[in-house]
């Protein structure tokens, strides 16, 4: 039997309807690795977008995402003068610290950090550096646990596997004698094109630790999102046997590398998809529930993970 623990109500107000071919409708947002941070009445979403840092949108719906809030250069969140790198700036997210707001993000493939007194930045390094300046390393997320955080990133070694350590304190340091590698690309669906598994994002559910994370080459039409199981946060994590859960989504491809939103409404899957099944840049968001499901069919009580077929398209003004 299965019971659904988690349901999302969509507000259908001035929602355009998807295309028939998954391509972007005119005035869709447009971020690729796209994070959601909610402070207060207001959503705040950041992507992969500019070539000069982090694009910032804020929205009190999930709807429309007409205000471009960025308080740095060129409206943006993040910009390349306050930083260290000067390209490549990818897959940002943002936690809210005490009256902070930290972001980690890519710049030239190398892990970084930064803070502002404003969800809308500007983001600033004062140490401008990466976590890691030896070492390539991408797709970062922090995880709070028991006082302590975690971050799980996809570290160059081998096969682009995704590994996890434990921060400082203060979040400016990578422990790396805790670092340890939890998944690597093997599965079938995992190996499509190239071998790479990234854009980890982790839930906590009843006690279990649920990574989430994106498989194959993000030009793929198969780039897809599955999970994997644990009940320690370092893992040894058992990927669902459903996987993946998320991909060519209500006719759109390329659906991957997605951040999790818990609201008071339930859970969304915030992902990117291709502009087009022939093109795949600048590439779309799109939004859909994330829904929490009982499972009691193998005598066990346990829980899967499944996205739902409603969908959200962000809308923006040009």
């Amino acid at each position: 039997m299965l019971l659904l623990v988690s349901l999302i109500s969509f507000n259908a107000m001035a929602q355009p309807k998807p295309s028939a071919d998954g391509a972007a409708v005119d005035g869709q947002l447009m971020l690729a690795d796209p994070y959601v941070l909610q402070d207060g009445d207001w959503y705040y979403i950041y992507g992969t977008h500019s070539d000069n840092g982090i694009v910032v949108y804020r929205s009190r719906d999930l709807h429309s995402w007409g205000d471009r809030c960025g308080n740095a250069s060129e409206k943006l969140a993040l910009h390349k003068d306050d930083v260290w790198g000067e390209k490549w700036f990818w897959a940002p997210e943002v936690y809210k610290v005490g009256d902070k707001y930290v972001m980690t993000y890519s710049a030239e493939e190398h892990i970084c950090y930064a803070e502002s007194d404003s969800p809308c930045g500007p983001f600033v390094q004062s140490d401008k550096r990466p976590y890691l300046p030896e070492e390539k390393g991408i797709d970062s997320h922090i995880f709070f646990d028991g006082g302590k955080a975690y971050m799980f990133w996809v570290r160059f070694e081998g096969p682009y596997g995704i590994w996890m350590a434990e921060l400082s304190s203060d979040l400016r340091t990578l422990k790396l004698d805790t670092a340890r590698l939890i998944l690597e690309p093997k599965e079938d669906w995992e190996r499509v094109q190239a071998y790479v598994s990234e854009g980890p994002m982790i839930l906590k559910h009843r006690g279990k630790y649920y990574l989430t994370y994106s498989c194959n080459d993000y030009q793929s039409l198969d780039y897809a999102v599955g999970y994997a199981v644990s009940d320690n946060i370092f893992g040894p994590y058992e990927r669902y046997e459903g996987n993946p859960i998320l991909r060519r989504h209500q006719g759109y491809v390329g659906t991957g590398h997605h951040t999790l939103l818990n609201t008071r409404k339930g859970i969304y899957m915030v992902y990117h998809a291709h502009n087009t099944h022939t093109r795949i840049h600048p590439r779309q968001t799109l939004i859909a529930p994330l829904n929490i499901l009982r499972d009691k069919s193998n005598g066990r009580k346990s829980y899967r993970l499944e996205v739902g077929d409603e969908l959200i398209v962000p809308m923006t003004q040009k």
